[in-house]
C-alpha cells in the first residue's frame, strides 16, 4: 500500500549527533518547533537510530545514546529524543518521520556499538595486493571508516534491524519512517566468507580467483581498482541483497501500520552509487553503464518506497556552473535532480535534498539552490537544522519555503 505525501511539502531534517546538546533543553526543542512552523515546514527528521547503532528512545534491543561509555551524551540518560521531539512537534502540527541508521552499529573512537559485541556482524574489507604490500582482508573495528558497519546479508544483523523498526511502528504516533545507511559502505566491503559463499550461490559456481574475479588494484597505491570477470555480477547481486531487505522492511512496517510514509534517503550520484551496492532506481529504469549486468534493473527498490530522498549535494546549482568549473553536469543541483528523476522514472514521489554546509557565507546561492529543488521535485529536504542554526537562516526560510 502507497501512502502519499503532498506536493510541496517541506522536509527538515534534525540529526542527533549535531542536535543533541542543544536540544536537551526543552525550551530549545519549542522553539525549533516554533521557528520551523513560522518558516513552513512539513514535516520533521528526527534520528530515532544514529550511525553508531545507538537508539535515541528507550529500546529493548539497541544501546541508548544516554550510556555512552565516555558520557558524552549524559544529557540524555533516561530521556526519549525521539518522543520529546514528536510530542512537540506534533503539538505545533508538524509531522515526524523516524530515521534509522540501518547497517552501522559502532564507533572505532569510543569502541561503543552492538558490532563490538557481535564481531562476526562486522564487515570485512578487502584491501587488494597492491606494489609491495599483499592481498589484506579488515574487519570493520580495525579499518578507515569510523562507523562500523555490519554485513546487509547476515541473518542477525537483518533481524536487528527490523526489531527497531517494530519497536517504533508499534511504540510510537509516527508519521513516516525513513531508513539511512542502508547499505554497504564502499566497494570494499564486504569481502568476509559469508558473502563469498553467498555470492557463488547465487552465481551457481565457485569464484576461480578470490577477491581477483571481482576487482584487482589498478595502481600502486591501490586507489582505483580494475573490473575482473565477475565485477558486473558482484555489483548486482549486492544491489539485490540491499533491495531484499528493504522490501522485508517495508513489508513489516506497513503490516504493522500501513498508513505510515516509507522511504530513503540515498546520495544522488547514481553513477558511482553502486559503489555502495544500491540500485536505488525504479525496476523501469535500465541503465547503460560499464558497471550495469543485463539484469541490473531488477535490483531497483525505488517502487517499494512512498518516496525517496536523494541528496543533491553539490555548491553549484545549475549544470552549467558545474561545467564551467571543470565538473560533470551532473555533479550540480539540477544534474543531481534530473539523474534522480530519470532513474525513478516517474514512478515514485522525489525529495531533492539539500547540504546546507555547501552554502556556508553563500544565502543567495542557498536560496537558488531551494526554489530549484521546489521546482523541479515534489519538494526539498534540507540537511540539517544545525545549519540553519549556525548560519542564522531562519528568517530565509519562510519566503523560500512559502
Amino acid at each position: 500500500m502507497k501512502t502519499t505525501i503532498e506536493q510541496g511539502s517541506n522536509i527538515l531534517w534534525v540529526d542527533f549527533l549535531a542536535n543533541a546538546k542543544r536540544l536537551a533543553d526543552r525550551q530549545e526543542q519549542q522553539r525549533l518547533v516554533s521557528n520551523a512552523r513560522r518558516s513552513h515546514i512539513t514535516h520533521l527528521v528526527v534520528d530515532a537510530k544514529i550511525p553508531y547503532g545507538h537508539a535515541t528512545y528507550p529500546s529493548q534491543v539497541a544501546p541508548h545514546v544516554g550510556n555512552w561509555s565516555d558520557g558524552r551524551h549524559a544529557a540524555w540518560e533516561g530521556r526519549d529524543y525521539l518522543g520529546e521531539l514528536l510530542e512537540t512537534a506534533h503539538s505545533a502540527g508538524l509531522k515526524v518521520i523516524a530515521n534509522v541508521n540501518v547497517f552501522a552499529e559502532g564507533t572505532r573512537r569510543s569502541r561503543d556499538g552492538t558490532a563490538y559485541d557481535n564481531k562476526d556482524w562486522q564487515v570485512v574489507y578487502v584491501r587488494p595486493a597492491s606494489g609491495d604490500k599483499p592481498l589484506d582482508y579488515v574487519p570493520a573495528e580495525r579499518y578507515t571508516e569510523d562507523s562500523l558497519f555490519v554485513n546487509p546479508i547476515h541473518e542477525e544483523v537483518r533481524a536487528h534491524q527490523l526489531a527497531v523498526l517494530r519497536e517504533l511502528a508499534t511504540g510510537y504516533e509516527l508519521d513516516g519512517i525513513t531508513l539511512d545507511r542502508c547499505r554497504y559502505p564502499d566497494i570494499y566491503g564486504d569481502f568476509s566468507e559469508l558473502s563469498r559463499t553467498q555470492f557463488e550461490r547465487f552465481m551457481d559456481c565457485k569464484v576461480e580467483r578470490w577477491p581477483d574475479d571481482i576487482f584487482t588494484a589498478e595502481d600502486e597505491g591501490g586507489g582505483r581498482i580494475k573490473h575482473g570477470k565477475l565485477f558486473q555480477a558482484w555489483i548486482e547481486w549486492r544491489a539485490r541483497n540491499i533491495k531484499s531487505f528493504v522490501r522485508e522492511a517495508k513489508t513489516l512496517v506497513k503490516s504493522l501500520k500501513p498508513e505510515l510514509l516509507f522511504c530513503i534517503y540515498v546520495g544522488s550520484w547514481y553513477p558511482v552509487y553502486y559503489q555502495e551496492g544500491v540500485n536505488w532506481a525504479s525496476t523501469t529504469y535500465r541503465p547503460q553503464l560499464d558497471w550495469t549486468s543485463p539484469q541490473y534493473h531488477e535490483a531497483g527498490y525505488a517502487d517499494e518506497l512512498d518516496f525517496l530522498m536523494t541528496g543533491c549535494y553539490y555548491r553549484d546549482v545549475y549544470k552549467q556552473e558545474a561545467v564551467d568549473r571543470g565538473n560533470a553536469a551532473w555533479i550540480s543541483v539540477q544534474g543531481g535532480i534530473e539523474q534522480s528523476l530519470e532513474a525513478l522514472n516517474g514512478q515514485i514521489p522525489l525529495f531533492a535534498s539539500l547540504f546546507l554546509n555547501d552554502y556556508q557565507d553563500h544565502p543567495d546561492q542557498f536560496a537558488k539552490a531551494v526554489r530549484l529543488c521546489r521546482g523541479q521535485s515534489h519538494g526539498v529536504m534540507l540537511f540539517d537544522v544545525c545549519y540553519v542554526e549556525k548560519y542564522r537562516w531562519w528568517d530565509l526560510l519562510p519566503t523560500l519555503l512559502e
